[in-house]
């Protein structure tokens, strides 16, 4: 028995460490990298178009290949006479064994393939890259809902005790003759609005925290320690905004992967054109066959050969001219589509990256509000104790404190947000990711 509780000590310790590790934010991207199926696919992209390049690099190798043919021959021979026509039948088997090696010595499209092979293995490293970057914006905005949401739960929570009791106090007051109808409608129709709006608050943290599970099946109980960070605690000051908008602009995954389908596209015009251009290859074959026939009966070949072999394309219906002006459009398309992803990153960074200047000042100048807001129902409540305010009056300070608590709490989720947006343009090797990530994480434990 001693031995059955030492065991469940250690279970419930593992599971404890467990728990404490789901809590810590980097744990939380890595349970979402091993279920989303949107980095599993652009994983597999990424693997499927590295094999171009094997791919194309085997067209550059020697060639070997062997042919084994049997055939069975029925012949009949007629030949025509002073006696008449003298028919012979015969039947006999035709054997063929060959073995061929060629290898390529100039062979220009050949080359330019496997260059454009590379491009595009390439491309699929960045495109997995950026799904990488999405993801961990992805999994850190789920993070921050399901703390927003209990943030939201427990200042609707605190708010329903004092209009509770303010609705209760005006019945009272009715009751006793003190008091007006329409107070008493006024009460009820707060502690109505107090309940639907904990209710709604508790509806969204259980939608937040089934996404949050859904994302990275995780159970959302690990975060009870956890809180929205302050808006001052994680910062993307300006002084940081040179430093990302040099990296975006240079090393961007999704430029990158632009960048890397203009190479793609450079080579395959160059492979269009080299349709045009003769190629040059050595070859070698190793032949034994055997023919039977009525002329030929059990004889056996044995041939070998070697040599060169020319090959000039002359005239192929314009086919080939019309493929090498596809692919000069198809990059010239490759240029203006990697200018356009530039802009398009640098129209997306400016605006997020005022957005959340503008969320930082906001939520600055909410948390005055609700420090205000705290004040006056300190002051109520002291009030209150002395008999100089009522429960309506602590019931009003109240709903304005759980306001005020709100529009604060939306603007830092909505700051957090868009500076992981913002950070997703980067790749996640990025060191600006790792420090915001490890300050958001330490100022949500606090």
């Amino acid at each position: 028995m001693r031995h059955y509780y030492l065991a469940l000590g250690f279970v419930s310790a593992a599971i404890l460490g467990l728990s404490a590790q789901a809590q810590d934010l980097r744990n939380v991207i890595a349970a979402a990298q091993d279920r989303d199926a949107s980095l599993q696919s652009a994983a597999a992209n990424r693997e499927a178009a590295s094999e171009n390049i094997g791919i194309a690099r085997s067209r550059l190798l020697p060639q070997l290949s062997y042919q084994d043919s049997r055939q069975q021959l029925h012949q009949r021979t007629t030949q025509t006479t002073s006696a008449g026509p003298q028919v012979r039948d015969f039947d006999g088997v035709s054997l063929s064994r060959q073995l061929s090696l060629r290898q390529g010595v100039i062979r220009p499209r050949d080359v330019a393939g496997y260059y454009a092979g590379e491009a595009q293995a390439e491309y699929g490293g960045h495109k997995y890259d950026s799904a990488l970057s999405d993801l961990w914006s992805r999994s850190i905005g789920a993070w921050l809902d399901v703390l927003a949401a209990r943030s939201l739960v427990d200042a609707y929570q605190q708010t329903l005790k004092a209009v509770t009791e303010a609705a209760q106090q005006e019945v009272k007051r009715v009751d006793r003759g003190d008091g007006t109808r329409d107070a008493r409608a006024e009460a009820q129709a707060q502690l109505e609005q107090a309940r639907a709006m904990l209710m709604d608050a508790r509806m969204t943290l259980k939608a937040r925290e089934r996404a949050y599970q859904l994302l990275t099946n995780l159970d959302p109980v690990t975060l009870d320690k956890k809180r929205l960070p302050n808006e001052s605690d994680v910062l993307l000051t300006e002084a940081q905004r040179e430093e990302l908008w040099a990296m975006i602009s240079s090393a961007a995954p999704e430029l990158l992967a632009a960048k890397a389908v203009e190479e793609m596209n450079r080579y395959r015009m160059y492979q269009a054109a080299s349709d045009h251009l003769p190629t040059f290859d050595v070859i070698a074959s190793a032949t034994q066959a055997q023919n039977d026939s009525t002329n030929t009966l059990g004889a056996t070949y044995n041939s070998r050969q070697m040599g060169f072999q020319l090959v000039v394309p002359l005239i192929a219906g314009g086919g080939i001219e019309a493929t090498r002006r596809q692919a000069v459009a198809t990059y010239q398309a490759s240029l203006a589509d990697k200018e356009s992803m530039l802009m398009k990153l640098d129209n997306q960074f400016s605006s997020d990256w005022a957005s959340q200047a503008g969320f930082l000042e906001r939520a600055k100048a909410a948390r005055s509000l609700l420090d205000a807001a705290k004040d006056q129902r300190r002051g109520v409540e002291l009030g209150l104790a002395r008999g100089l305010r009522s429960w309506g009056d602590l019931s009003n300070a109240e709903l304005l404190v759980a306001r005020r608590a709100t529009d604060l709490i939306n603007l830092q989720l909505s700051l957090f947000k868009t500076q992981a947006r913002v950070l997703s343009l980067t790749s996640v090797q990025s060191p600006v990711w790792n420090r915001w990530i490890k300050n958001l994480d330490l100022a949500s434990s606090q």
